[in-house]
């Protein structure tokens, strides 16, 4: 029998076949290489964000708990921001304020770090010397981001 995260998952991705968010916000590619929990996308920030014209790609991994417990994402693309590690990985805390449960799907997950690219949480930052940059000098910070400067462990 499948567990609760393996229905809920292939129902995701069916619809996601079915009925794909707008090509020009982002592409997800559910079950890669056939693996339930393994999903890619890729987030297409719009006009008015800091990112706009960037593609960032994220690699997704669901647990077997999945939808009681969220997924791991993580960047595969440098992103300096104040609530993405320098390897890339979500806080996904930062992302959502509330658990994950059977409200939230991927696609919805995705769209809250999307919020979160423009809308930073400075207050529980998981790289500390980005949100201080985005608060005292946010001139900088836009800077970096629209230019693509990175510090050296991005």
């Amino acid at each position: 029998m499948d567990s609760t995260a393996e229905v809920r998952l292939t129902t995701e991705a069916t619809r996601l076949t079915q009925s794909p968010p707008p090509f020009d916000e982002m592409l997800i590619n559910p079950c890669i290489d056939g693996d339930l929990f393994r999903w890619k996308a890729v987030l297409l920030p719009g006009a008015s964000s800091l990112f706009a014209g960037r593609h960032l790609p994220v690699d997704i991994d669901v647990p077997p708990t999945y939808p009681a417990d969220r997924p791991r994402m993580r960047f595969t693309a440098p992103v300096y921001h104040p609530n993405i590690s320098s390897c890339g990985s979500i806080d996904m805390d930062a992302a959502l304020s509330r658990k994950c449960g059977p409200e939230q799907t991927i696609e919805n997950l995705l769209r809250s770090v999307m919020s979160l690219l423009d809308e930073p949480d400075v207050h529980d930052p998981a790289r500390p010397e980005v949100a201080e940059l985005y608060i005292l000098a946010p001139q900088d910070y836009r800077r970096k981001v629209r230019d693509g400067e990175y510090d050296s462990t991005a």
